[in-house]
């Protein structure tokens, strides 16, 4: 029987055999961006952050699957569980910012291996 950490790995090692196999040296990486206010009502702040997501693949949705919950234009994320992806978190992607719609996390065991997260271009 195989350990979480193990299949962590290998599903690690699949994303990046993806990304080598359809990416181009040229991409642009893909981050987390996660946005913390501060400050007073009358001057309020944001100061931003991001996570680099490392082996992380953007996926069309077939056009015959779009709905009420999944727009023309929406895109899937795959990224490993190294950083969780949660519902209305920011991915960017060079000038790009996405919304997180919805979040697939497969956590078989207790332990996430990959998340697959619906955005939509914002």
């Amino acid at each position: 029987m195989m350990s979480a950490s193990s299949i962590q790995a290998k599903v690690k090692k699949g994303l990046a055999k993806a990304i080598a196999a359809t990416g181009s040296p040229t991409s642009e990486p893909v981050y987390l961006v996660v946005k913390t206010q501060a400050g007073t009502p009358l001057a309020p702040s944001v100061t931003e952050s991001t996570t680099l997501l490392v082996n992380a693949i953007f996926k069309s949705y077939d056009k015959f699957l779009t709905d009420i919950n999944i727009q023309a234009g929406d895109r899937q994320l795959v990224s490993n569980s190294d950083v969780a992806v949660s519902q209305n978190d920011i991915i960017r992607q060079g000038l790009t910012d996405y919304l997180v719609v919805a979040v697939d996390a497969r956590i078989p065991a207790s332990e996430a291996l990959v998340y697959i997260s619906q955005c939509r271009q914002q």
